[in-house]
């Protein structure tokens, strides 16, 4: 948790620049707490409600709780008041607290200057003041001096400072690379975190997700919502593994021929009859029969010889072998599938062996996906010039299906605030995500963005990654937004890495990244440092049977092939520079998503 201050004299705009702050940085996807330091005297309750009345009464500290917020009252009675220090340790974890007033203490501060007064900079006394923000032209202080009145400059600043951010190298913007350090790009891992984060917090505070009982032949791919027990031992007694002869093999001489004698009696599978076995005999066994009392070595039947209704054995025979005891696979009581486990046709044949005919299991996770644009047109229809078929609405309906998603098409919506607002505050009363692509930046025609920011918290990104830069993820009433970029590759790649753990999470398995096997490059690779990349790749098999990882010729963002002939993803964290070929890297199968073959 890193800690930032705002001072300077009465009436120069301090409240104002943190609230702005404020909003800037939560918009920019970070997660803000706040310190407002009084001089004067200042009550937060009013005379006469019953909070008050606790606190007269003689409370040392007042719980407030409503169902919109809870204040926590401190009254010092004897005490000295607290440090800032010790205030800090009252909050709960976040990335920055911004802290208007406490001028003595020792953290970094940004002064606020538009009326100076005789006295002079606060600068010149406090040596934490480390930037002024201000709407002159030029002051004489040698320090920073940031416009007041360009947010995102002061916001950026502050996140340098605090070192949530990587400081700029570059004076100068290049215009031909978003991905340039001047951009202020924030790493995936903190964007993971903070999905995390927020999505396990609403599934806390839920108590449980929903689940239903469904018959076993309906519950392949769901997650189980409670640990699954067995009522039996199993095997359930004793029993057979292979067609042969059982005999007591500790009753055998090493020095005498393995002959015995056959029983008249048979032991098969089903057979209700509990068999004893005779002194110095053996008895015909069937695989999946009980195995005869007094028994305890099984010989295939392949490996003896009859005759004279005797069965000889090879000496070499295994001891006390070929037989199931029972319990050897699981026993009474034990749990043989844990809760949020997805279930695998496996998993069914072992429900089934432990004699449950229904399964407790997590309802699929409800989406709700459209598209914008007036430049955006449904299948079959006639493309004018400037028009696009809706691509991105059908491949991410696919991939959330494939995903186990329930998915409803809310189609192609209008390009307008109206008829934006009205879908996506009726879907979230219904679903617990809502996607949308291309639609979720700040321009002038992106409705969506305007209806998140009226109705809910959502925080627009732009991400240090490659495909993609803009994400837009946070909560819509009762539902999760994410807004992915508009080209298809991105929100192909974007959904897989971003939108996937989430939906992981959503569906009882927890949040989870897709697992990865260091696999050897086919080729070399340019790469900045400072950005995460996932590279489309398939698996070529060479002539001295090694698989090494290729791409195709064209694989550009905008390359939609280049997904369509791909096997998986291969990720180059931020770390990782240039590579060159037969470099181990980290290699993302599509198997891992459920998706493609193995």
């Amino acid at each position: 948790m890193q800690v930032f201050g705002v001072v300077g004299w009465k009436n120069n705009g301090k409240t104002t620049l943190v609230e702005r702050l404020i909003s800037q940085l939560t918009h920019m996807g970070y997660s803000v707490s706040s310190v407002k330091h009084a001089h004067h005297k200042v009550d937060i309750d009013e005379p006469g409600r019953d909070s008050y009345r606790h606190r007269a009464a003689g409370a040392k500290q007042t719980l407030l709780a409503t169902d919109q917020r809870w204040a926590l009252m401190h009254e010092y009675r004897q005490q000295h008041t607290s440090s800032l220090e010790q205030l800090l340790n009252v909050f709960e974890p976040c990335d920055i607290v911004i802290v208007e007033g406490y001028k003595g203490s020792a953290h970094p501060k940004l002064e606020v200057v538009r009326n100076l007064n005789k006295r002079g900079f606060l600068a010149h006394q406090m040596p934490n003041i480390v930037a002024i923000a201000t709407d002159k032209d030029a002051l004489d202080i040698d320090l920073p001096q940031l416009d007041i009145n360009n947010i995102e400059q002061v916001a950026n600043f502050v996140l340098q400072h605090t070192g949530l951010i990587p400081a700029s190298t570059t004076t100068a913007t290049n215009t031909n690379d978003c991905y340039s350090p001047s951009q202020q790009l924030l790493p995936a891992s903190t964007v993971w975190q903070r999905m995390q984060a927020q999505v396990e917090s609403a599934i806390a505070s839920q108590q449980t997700l929903a689940n239903q009982w469904l018959p076993l032949s309906q519950c392949m791919n769901r997650r189980l919502a409670a640990d699954l027990t067995t009522p039996y031992d199993s095997p359930r007694f004793d029993n057979v593994a292979v067609d042969g002869y059982a005999f007591n093999y500790d009753q055998l001489s090493q020095t005498q021929d393995f002959t015995l004698p056959l029983m008249a009696a048979e032991a098969n599978a089903g057979g209700s009859a509990k068999l004893t076995l005779q002194a110095g005999h053996c008895i015909r066994v069937l695989t999946g029969a009980r195995m005869p009392a007094g028994t305890n070595t099984v010989v295939m039947q392949e490996d003896v010889n009859i005759a004279n209704n005797c069965v000889s054995f090879p000496k070499d025979c295994k001891a006390h072998g070929n037989w199931r005891p029972q319990g050897e696979d699981v026993q009474a009581g034990e749990v043989i599938i844990h809760q949020g486990q997805q279930i695998r046709p496996q998993d069914i044949g072992l429900a089934a062996a432990a004699g449950h005919a229904q399964l407790n299991v997590y309802e699929k996770v409800k989406v709700a996906l459209f598209s914008t644009g007036n430049e955006v047109y449904e299948l079959g229809e006639e493309l004018p010039e400037d028009g696009i078929y809706d691509v991105n609405r059908h491949l991410l309906k696919a991939l959330l299906t494939s995903l186990h998603c329930d998915v409803t098409d809310l189609g192609i919506l209008a390009d307008d605030y109206g008829t934006v607002r009205t879908a996506i505050d009726a879907a979230n009363a219904s679903h617990q995500l809502i996607i949308t692509s291309g639609g979720a930046s700040t321009g002038s025609h992106d409705h969506v963005a305007a209806v998140l920011k009226d109705l809910g918290e959502v925080h627009a990104w732009r991400l240090a990654i490659k495909p993609g830069r803009p994400l837009a993820f946070g909560k819509v009433g009762n539902a999760f937004f994410l807004g992915l970029p508009g080209n298809p590759v991105a929100a192909n790649v974007c959904t897989l890495m971003f939108g996937q753990p989430l939906i992981r999470a959503l569906s009882g398995g927890g949040w989870q990244r897709p697992k990865s096997y260091p696999q050897k490059l086919g080729f070399a690779v340019k790469k900045k440092a400072g950005r995460r990349e996932w590279l489309r790749v398939f698996q070529e098999r060479q002539d001295n049977g090694e698989i090494l990882l290729k791409r195709s010729a064209s694989h550009g963002s905008g390359i939609l092939t280049s997904m369509t002939r791909a096997d998986g993803l291969v990720e180059l964290d931020e770390a990782t520079s240039d590579l060159s070929n037969g470099s181990i890297v980290n290699f993302i199968p599509f198997a891992s998503f459920g998706m493609g073959d193995a």
